[in-house]
């Protein structure tokens, strides 16, 4: 089976076009190895080309996915999915430090020198007082969920998601009692109702405040 990174299928214009190898006739017109310069008859067969032609192939797909506006993005959602994802790193990363015997934490391997060769051979190790990269992390971590947490607090966020829970159980409240006096009650249940109607709508309001 022929090779598609071979062919004109396989031929990625934008990234190579034609093959740029000269001959006695002029400028060679194959197609080149996809994501190289030159075709399989000029080198592009050869490994070291090969392994250069991913290379590249693989950096313009990132370049074609990173970065690429995500459709319907929310502004709030966007701040509020950092903050949960920020809060989770924090978690995560105390953990690490937690873990990390108290002396390691501001001190540790600054420099280390392998010597293959000469009177004597070995590591020459260099320590130094200097922050463990765990607690370097868990601060820079923290500082950038603090930050998150002010851009909230600075869009309003948190008041809006309180003005639309007050406005949700303002709606169910409404519902409620369009149905209970639609079912023509009893005085006596309907106090039971004055009762257990706003116990369950606070519930309700509390369970998606947390959800928020």
């Amino acid at each position: 089976m022929a090779d598609p990174s071979l062919s004109p299928a396989g031929a990625d214009p934008s990234l190579s076009g034609r093959c740029s190898a000269r001959t006695k006739r002029g400028v060679c017109r194959a197609w080149p190895v996809r994501g190289a310069v030159v075709c399989v008859a000029h080198g592009g067969a050869a490994p070291q080309v090969r392994a250069a032609a991913g290379r590249r192939l693989a950096f313009a797909e990132w370049g074609r996915s990173f970065g690429e506006p995500a459709p319907d993005a929310d502004p709030t959602e966007t701040v509020l999915r950092e903050i949960r994802w920020g809060a989770g790193h924090v978690a995560w990363l105390r953990e690490r430090v937690r873990e990390t015997e108290p002396d390691a934490l501001i001190w540790g391997v600054e420099s280390e020198v392998t010597r293959g060769s000469g009177e004597w051979p070995g590591v020459d190790v260099t320590k130094a007082a200097k922050a463990n990269a765990w607690l370097v992390l868990y601060g820079q971590e923290r500082d950038r969920l603090i930050k998150m947490c002010k851009i909230a607090h600075d869009m309003g966020i948190a008041e809006r998601h309180v003005q639309l829970a007050e406005r949700l159980g303002a709606l169910m409240a409404d519902l409620l009692r369009g149905v209970l006096d639609d079912l023509d009650l009893t005085d006596e249940q309907r106090r039971v109702a004055a009762v257990a109607v706003p116990r369950h709508l606070r519930a309700i309001t509390g369970t998606l405040g947390g959800a928020s």
